[in-house]
């Protein structure tokens, strides 16, 4: 292991010097938070992902009395960090994520009531003058009784990253697969409690490989090579390709009605045990508190969190109001035909949700009622979630 690690430094230091410092994947350099700004003021959109940008620090004034507000700010909302005046360590920080759904689902009469929870454990450093970043999420109740090896399957990050620039970076180790919009996106940072049918089936992944991220005007890219075993277990499987690379094309038009429209096009391509293939159309939409979003996917083979030979399809969209940049609402129609050599293998889900962010994904809690139909089994069922989540 120590003569890997020391393997990968030497390729990182040969790389060009960093300008500034990482880059979320979606929305390019993150500018520093000004003192005492509030994080909850941002409202958050629809293809936002936080699996490798934790929120940067905020600052409160200083105050004796103990009470609830200030108790919940330092407890919530600040990334708790340790900064270090050398070139050599920078700044190490730590947190606990927690998240917890409980569902109530009913079927045929049947209500059936569960509880599920995650909680992860995240430790970041910044070294060498900002040029490098470890990162790494592991899942303490991640179920991983199936894997060979238990322990590192409950890794959902564990990466290197070397800052080019402040719009390139490249990333190797352990991240989730970039694979169309909700499938980049960590479970804690998702608009409804669970993720769209197409997300869930071919796009639910923990990947090995090297990437590259970044954004240059209008255009963004995540373009990697990995090994097509999943959740850390080695390399027996394959090797896929995956791409995702979208544009704003009213970048430059200020005051444009569609200024903030981006567009995607995304593939996975690959073989494990047989040659599989996933190819992806997208959109996503935000003007003044209007929110808006379109995926499309088709699939000859997927390998999600597993490998499934059939050909499937299907597509969501999204819309949503923000009352407040606390307060947002959503409703989404959600279609997945399970296989396209079948008839009738249709399934529909009409969701709506609530969330309400206290400090953005930071404390939220969210409310979501999901109605489905099967058109084979003529089966209808409902579900009622209650979303809890909170970084401390």
């Amino acid at each position: 292991m120590r003569r890997l690690l020391f393997t990968l430094m030497c390729c990182f230091s040969i790389s060009p010097s960093l300008e500034a410092m990482a880059i979320s994947e979606n929305e390019g350099f993150i500018p520093n938070i000004e003192k005492y700004e509030v994080l909850q003021d941002k409202i958050i959109t629809l293809d936002e992902t936080i699996d490798g940008d934790t929120t940067t620090d905020v600052e409160f004034d200083d105050d004796n009395d103990l009470d609830f507000k200030l108790f919940s700010e330092k407890a919530f909302a600040q990334k708790k960090s340790l900064k270090f005046d050398n070139k050599y360590i920078n700044e190490i920080s730590g947190e606990l994520r927690f998240q917890g759904i409980a569902s109530f689902e009913e079927k045929r009469g049947d209500l059936t009531t569960t509880y599920p929870f995650d909680i992860n454990a995240v430790i970041e450093s910044r070294f060498l003058d900002n040029k490098y970043r470890f990162f790494t999420e592991y899942a303490f109740t991640r179920d991983v009784s199936d894997l060979d090896n238990e322990f590192f399957g409950k890794f959902s990050n564990l990466y290197i990253e070397r800052n080019f620039s402040s719009n390139h970076k490249m990333r190797i180790g352990v991240s989730r697969s970039p694979i169309g919009l909700e499938g980049s996106m960590s479970s804690f940072s998702l608009p409804f409690a669970r993720r769209a049918q197409i997300s869930r089936e071919f796009a639910d992944a923990i990947s090995t490989g090297v990437s590259f991220i970044g954004n240059k005007g209008p255009f963004e890219y995540n373009l990697g090579g990995y090994t097509s075993t999943r959740f850390t277990q080695g390399f027996k499987d394959g090797a896929e390709f995956i791409g995702r690379v979208g544009v704003k094309p009213f970048y430059n038009q200020e005051g444009s009605y569609f200024r903030n429209l981006k567009l995607y096009t995304g593939v996975d391509i690959g073989h494990r045990g047989e040659n599989y293939g996933v190819y992806s159309a997208a959109m996503t939409y935000k003007y003044k508190k209007f929110l808006m979003n379109f995926e499309y996917a088709f699939a000859d083979g997927s390998n999600g969190d597993y490998f499934d030979q059939r050909k499937r399809q299907g597509f969501f969209t999204t819309v949503g109001w923000n009352f407040t940049p606390k307060l947002q609402l959503l409703a989404r129609y959600d279609y997945f035909d399970t296989n396209l050599d079948q008839s009738n293998d249709v399934n529909h889900e009409y969701s709506i949700g609530v969330n309400y962010f206290v400090f953005k994904q930071r404390l939220k809690f969210a409310l979501n009622y999901v109605f489905s139909n099967n058109e084979k089994t003529n089966i209808n069922k409902s579900g009622i979630y209650f979303l809890t989540q909170f970084f401390i």
